[in-house]
């Protein structure tokens, strides 16, 4: 067993205080007790690992491309329907597991260095990202992407499609740290008979079901065969069960919150992308207020940009302040709180974004010496200091199950400088016309 001490601790839970002097023991990637110093139990350790500054729970991205790292500026200024049709699907569709591989890699090694340990995948060749991930010590849910476009008809049928997402669940039993899910693009990118098959396989396999929704402004004319409202329409197909995760939900009326309420839906909310494609502000508030879980999520690189759930933290209490023209609207620990443990439950996770005695131990170090976070005067100014003032620059150390995954602020044992020459020489090729 180790034994971490920090000068602070924040555990998680229903309060989020930070403690001082705080001592969290590790046994074989499992957190054995958390707490303050003072009440720690006696316990025979391995080793006493000294942390100074802040220990927390890692951050968990609910919703992402990480791949597009290949793509990333690529379309900029574009809306969403264009933005897809004529830059992204063109290139994607041309993509190897070698690319995604290396996008992958890059990416998570971005995302471990701004402190997530966990994201939620949905893209193509989902064998090449789960052993990104693997080498990366990373952890991460994938979802194979589905999407009906001729210009995607190299990946096979969609029935061919649907038997290796299956097959891929079966390769995941053997990895700690990968979860296989579904990921259906969207309501207007497949037909009907699709995504009732999809909707059909998540309940049969118990697998994870992770679809855009509500994102475009026009995307309840777009289907309109299907339902009155996108929303509708996916609970009519049977897509709508406690084991489905919706990305972006901005166009959501009263009556199709309370349906993914009723239906025990997660909600994934990306301000930075809807705010880059100008695709609206999402309800945010009538959500929470009717139960809904809702995690913070950067989406893909290609349209957000950064893997940084700092930013998207920041991002959300601005918008949501000014969209409501109430300062009190959100504030730091709200949007922490859906960076860590209710992201954790949205993707159906009952072990992960707090350090307490069960979960794993998924944590950051963060250095409390960074310019942007003082003057801290007291526990209290600390989860306000995280959110407003934090970067990758004060992320130290970053463990995934007990395993040190960020060492110093570099990801241990990651080829940076190998990565992103190979990155770009893959984006210049796919690039191409």
């Amino acid at each position: 067993m180790i034994r971490y001490r920090c000068d602070y601790l924040l555990c998680g839970g229903p309060d989020m205080d930070v403690l001082s002097d705080g001592v969290v023991d590790v046994d074989d990637g499992v957190i054995a007790w958390s707490g303050a110093a003072r009440e720690a139990p006696e316990a025979d350790w391995v080793n006493e690992v000294r942390v100074p500054g802040l220990l927390m729970p890692a951050l968990i991205n609910g919703h992402c491309h990480t791949p597009m790292v290949l793509f990333r500026g690529a379309g900029e200024g574009l809306p969403v329907d264009r933005w897809l049709a004529e830059v992204m699907w063109p290139r994607e569709s041309k993509l190897t597991p070698a690319d995604v591989q290396a996008g992958m890699a890059l990416g998570v090694a971005e995302m471990l260095t701004n402190g997530i340990a966990t994201s939620s995948e949905m893209y193509f060749h989902p064998q090449a990202m789960a052993a990104a991930v693997t080498a990366a010590g990373f952890r991460s849910v994938i979802s194979p992407a589905f999407i009906e476009d001729d210009s995607f008809a190299g990946l096979g049928s969609v029935a061919d499609q649907l038997e290796l997402a299956v097959a891929f669940k079966d390769h995941c039993a053997s990895i700690p740290t990968v979860t296989a899910g579904l990921g259906p693009h969207s309501a207007y990118a497949l037909s009907a008979d699709t995504l009732a098959s999809i909707g059909v396989l998540a309940v049969e396999h118990e697998m994870l079901l992770h679809i855009h929704a509500a994102e475009l402004p026009g995307e309840n004319d777009m289907v309109s065969a299907l339902g009155p409202t996108v929303i509708q329409a996916l609970d009519r197909l049977g897509l709508l069960t406690q084991r489905t995760v919706v990305a972006h939900g901005i166009w959501l009326d009263d009556d199709d919150i309370a349906l993914l309420a009723e239906r025990g839906v997660g909600m994934c909310h990306c301000p930075v992308s809807n705010m880059v494609h100008a695709m609206g502000v999402a309800p945010l508030q009538r959500m929470q207020a009717q139960g809904l879980d809702v995690g913070l999520a950067t989406d893909g690189p290609a349209s957000h940009y950064r893997l940084d759930l700092f930013e998207e933290m920041r991002t959300a209490l601005r918008v949501h302040r000014l969209a409501t023209a109430d300062a009190g609207a959100l504030a730091p620990v709200d949007v922490l709180r859906m960076s860590t443990q209710t992201a954790a439950a949205v993707l159906g996770f009952d072990d992960l974004g707090q350090l307490r005695s069960g979960f794993r131990a998924d944590m950051v170090h963060l250095d409390l010496d960074q310019l942007s976070f003082g003057p801290i005067l007291s526990n209290d100014d600390i989860v306000p200091a995280v959110v407003w003032g934090g970067s990758r620059a004060a992320v130290r150390d970053v463990w995934v199950n007990g395993e040190p995954a960020v060492v110093n602020g570099l990801p241990a044992g990651a080829p940076i400088a190998e990565l992103r020459a190979e990155v770009r020489s893959r984006a210049v090729s796919l690039a191409k016309p």
